[in-house]
């Protein structure tokens, strides 16, 4: 992912469908030229199991064939957990007084370099056009980015704005105006 990511930016890597016979549509698939990534593979904790198979599709994008098998009864999928941390601010203002809900989160353990780390929930609305990052500096060998905003701004605040425009040449020309 972190490869897709350099090379995209922020981006669909893969496209997961649940499918009731992942065997079977893996095998067809493969018959007619599919590029397989990964051969089905069965994984499994207290909830169930669940079997998956990845296919190569256009560009660097893939498609993750998901079965069931039987009733799931995890959180999610085998092997994910509540997250470590949940940002308070997450809970009172955005879900709560905002409604917005949970769309991606690391911690420090996903999000680190030999220097520096940070903890990220970005939470978004209903409609899922708006992204807010709550970003957390979490400790590492130097200041991290997060942290040197922190000292500079004097408390959290707003780093960035970005703002979505289907043409890009256009907003920033007319902006001059």
């Amino acid at each position: 992912m972190g490869e897709h990511l350099i090379k995209h930016g922020d981006g669909v890597k893969d496209v997961a469908f649940q499918v009731e016979d992942c065997e079977f549509l893996f095998q067809k698939a493969k018959e007619r030229g599919a590029v397989v990534v990964k051969e089905p593979w069965i994984e499994e904790d207290q909830g169930g199991k669940v079997k998956y198979a990845v296919l190569q599709t256009y560009g660097d994008t893939t498609h993750t064939l998901v079965e069931y098998l039987g009733p799931y009864q995890g959180l999610f999928l085998p092997s994910f957990k509540e997250p470590l941390f949940r940002d308070p601010m997450l809970a009172s203002l955005y879900q709560n007084c905002l409604l917005f809900h949970r769309f991606w989160s690391v911690d420090d353990k996903q999000v680190h370099t030999e220097y520096s780390a940070l903890r990220s929930i970005v939470v978004t609305n209903y409609e899922e056009t708006i992204k807010m990052p709550i970003n957390e500096p979490a400790p590492g060998k130097k200041k991290s980015q997060i942290q040197e905003y922190v000292d500079y701004y004097d408390g959290a605040g707003v780093q960035h704005i970005a703002l979505n425009t289907s043409d890009i040449i256009k907003a920033v020309s007319n902006a001059d105006r």
